[in-house]
């Protein structure tokens, strides 16, 4: 009888569902994506009626149809209300900011048509098609895209389109997002009250003050905005009491008139309960999103704004921790149901269709510098392993103080094989907030609001996650003179006017690429500024600004685009940073030290993607030596310190550029580099022509400040040390580091 072996792998650990729990997610996973045409139809309906209007006006009343009008549902045994679409895992279609992708697409399958793509589906409901054909041509020429690709000049068109160094276009077709609204003083004061404070500043207006008028809009909209929110809770209050009257199941139907008790009160009226809380949090996450389009509207520090809720109902036998849990579950569930289609060109760069509704656990108490988890963050982690949703994601803020219990949880719940908790380190979190302008109290406050990027709740705005930035492809345009091969663009050519063939020295191409890196920095710049300049002046978002920030937003009377937010910093991607640190080091080591083949030599084999044989050495060689170089991640100081030289350059070449609200308010105001880059590497790849390091043409390059693949052999501690040199308390818009391994390697 053969042993089986121990398990060394949690993957096959069940989770643990309640049957509320499990046929919610049985339900939610039977539904197929696809495409509701419901928003597009409301916001079409109100544009065409409100041209005279202020465009943050326009904006409010088209949320105003469209939460008025929209399809309401309850999932199945839900406690919780709250949806985007007329289906659950439906994506709503966002018109104003464009419409080429969804007409190429729906109506010519250029490159798929949505359900026949390889990856990331969306069905399409033909009956539909007519009625979506006539609203999508009605925004010709109204759209975002068609404003900011109007107003760019004409090498950053070439730089994205062409070249692909940088790319925007995410925020063509989107929002912000990548805030967290600050719940616990929402959950104390309610929308009513924020109504109430925004009618009263609108009676001080002074006119005579030239931001009168922007203020008296900005009021107006905020006040409309909020309002419709709250109208929509009463129409899920009503639903909820009709589908009680109609249910036979005596439990369901107490469950269903709690719901709508619940669902009169907040969000216009302060939470006192942990369920009310949690509701309060689904109306203002799925608003928001119903706005924005956006990714990472963030629930923030989680286990820390509902603490007071579950301590006082636990205290008073309001609810068990059984059932607080059971509430945490179905608050994932809910939020598990938002989808978002991207154009199959940018879907390339988010594969998996993340959305980033971020939770942050644990941390530190801002007041005392003390820990800070709590039994509600045990009870999140709990819930993470028990739904496995891909929505929302976590994050679980990692110090040295914190307890031995609470980092085992969280390695035996990344153990599942989810993904989740990702880790972001006090460490450096908080030093590089600080190096950056943020008062103490509020960079120890910190919350994940995008991919990796470090926010604090209430008083964070800007775009954390900005233009891509790839390194690798800049690189290599160094190699030749600032010339693209692959698209046959020169745009800037090296100051030296030298490619690999001439350079005499490390120093002459580490100037040449130095070069290319400012170059290109300078053109996403302009990039993000322009979209954000429009942005400003036609897709202000008067809800996500009142309920963002409303602290700051309110008292200045200025959405978040005209300064609203305490903090307000623009961000990037920096794409590639492994392949330019080893193909600097394999330039310096081959060609400049060792001197074992020419620049010339070299470059020709790069031209050639490593497969000419007829040169001696032969590009197989060639491509060999590339690889033996020592690379990155392997603990090794001398290519390291390149890496952190590499990075170090942007990372101080940014912020030297200002954003469209630097001086308006916030503090920051400038742009600052990140290393996130979800699944770019991979189309940032294709464009990307043969490296030094080795890489071949079209094939994925390095992602975040992780190693390149497959490069880091000395294993998981000498790849740490290495990523540990980077000068990480520069990296404020987030540093990511993916540490994979594969089961065989977890073994007891």
């Amino acid at each position: 009888m053969a042993v089986k072996e121990p398990l060394h792998y949690q993957i096959d650990t069940a989770a643990k569902h309640s049957k509320r729990i499990e046929e919610m997610l049985n339900y939610v996973n039977s539904v197929r994506a696809g495409i509701c045409i419901e928003r597009a139809r409301y916001v079409t309906e109100s544009y065409r009626q409100t041209e005279n209007l202020p465009y943050i006006m326009r904006r409010a009343k088209a949320l105003e149809n469209t939460l008025k009008n929209m399809t309401l549902y309850i999932l199945p045994g839900s406690l919780l209300v709250g949806n985007q679409a007329s289906k659950p895992n439906s994506s709503p279609l966002f018109p104003e900011f464009t419409v080429d992708f969804l007409e190429e697409e729906i109506f010519e399958g250029k490159p798929y048509f949505p359900d026949e793509r390889p990856a990331d589906k969306f069905e399409v409901d033909k009956n539909t098609l007519s009625e979506l054909k006539e609203t999508l041509e009605w925004w010709h020429g109204r759209t975002h895209k068609e404003k900011v690709y109007a107003m760019l000049s004409e090498e950053a068109v070439l730089s994205q389109d062409s070249i692909g160094a940088v790319n925007i276009v995410n925020f063509l077709h989107g929002g912000d997002g990548h805030l967290s609204p600050p719940y616990d003083w929402l959950f104390e004061h309610g929308l009513r009250y924020m109504i109430d404070q925004c009618t009263e500043k609108l009676k001080q207006v002074d006119f005579a003050c030239p931001e009168g008028m922007e203020k008296k809009r900005f009021y107006e909209a905020s006040i409309v905005s909020m309002q419709a929110v709250i109208d929509l809770a009463q129409r899920y209050a009503r639903l909820a009491e009709i589908e009680a009257e109609k249910n036979q199941d005596q439990q369901r139907k107490l469950e269903l008139r709690e719901l709508a008790r619940i669902c009169r009160k907040v969000p216009e009226h302060p939470a006192d309960s942990f369920h009310e809380a949690l509701q309060f949090m689904t109306f203002v996450q799925f608003a928001i999103q119903i706005e924005d389009n956006a990714q990472g509207i963030c629930p923030g520090r989680f286990d820390q704004v509902l603490l007071d809720h579950y301590q006082h109902d636990i205290a008073a036998g309001v609810i068990t921790r059984e059932e607080a849990l059971e509430l945490v579950q179905n608050f994932f569930v809910c939020l598990s149901t938002v989808e978002r289609i991207r154009s199959w060109e940018d879907t390339d760069y988010f594969r998996g269709k993340p959305i980033f509704q971020n939770m942050t656990i644990g941390g530190t108490d801002p007041e005392t510098g003390l820990d800070a988890t709590n039994e509600l963050t045990y009870l999140v982690l709990d819930a993470i392993a028990n739904t496995r949703t891909v929505q929302p994601s976590h994050y679980a803020r990692w110090h040295k103080g914190a307890p031995e219990k609470y980092k085992m949880k969280v390695a035996e719940v990344i153990r599942l094989g989810t993904g989740f908790p990702a880790i972001s380190n006090d460490d450096l979190y908080i030093p590089a907030m600080l190096n950056r302008g943020y008062e103490y109290q509020d960079a120890a406050d910190y919350c994940i609001v995008g991919c990796a990027e470090p926010g604090v709740a209430g008083l964070r705005g800007g775009r954390t996650g900005a233009a891509w930035f790839c390194l690798a492809k800049v690189f290599e345009m160094a190699l030749y003179n600032g010339f693209d091969t692959r698209s046959n663009v020169s745009l800037n050519p090296n100051q030296n006017g030298k490619d690999l063939t001439n350079f005499e020295s490390f120093e002459e191409l580490w100037s040449a690429f130095e070069d290319q890196a400012k170059y290109y920095v300078k053109l996403a710049v302009i990039m993000d500024n322009t979209t954000d300049k429009l942005w400003e002046e036609y897709m202000e978002e008067p809800l996500t600004s009142v309920l963002g920030c409303p602290t700051t937003t309110i008292e200045r009377g200025r959405s978040l685009k005209r300064g609203g937010a305490k903090y307000d910093f623009s961000g990037n991607e920096t794409i590639g940073l492994a392949n330019v640190a080893n193909s600097l080091y394999a330039i310096k080591q081959l060609v400049f030290e060792q001197k074992q083949i020419t620049g010339a030599q070299l470059l020709h084999a790069l031209k050639t993607d490593f497969s000419d044989i007829t040169t001696n050495p032969t590009g197989p060689e060639i491509q060999q030596m590339c690889l033996t170089v020592p690379k990155y991640g392997n603990d090794i100081d001398e290519v390291d310190y390149i890496a952190r030289d590499v990075l170090a350059l942007i990372c101080e070449e940014f912020p030297k550029y200002k954003n469209t609200r630097y001086g308006r308010g916030p503090i920051g105001g400038v742009f600052q580099a990140s290393t996130t880059t979800v699944s770019s590497n991979t189309p940032f790849g294709r464009i990307t022509g043969t490296l030094p390091d080795g890489r071949k043409r079209g094939t994925p390059v390095s992602d975040g400040q992780s190693p390149m693949r497959g490069t880091d052999t000395e294993g998981p501690t000498a790849a740490v040390k290495s990523v540990s040199k980077i000068r990480n308390v520069i990296l404020s818009e987030g540093s990511l580091y993916n540490l994979k391994f594969l089961p065989q390697d977890l073994k007891d």
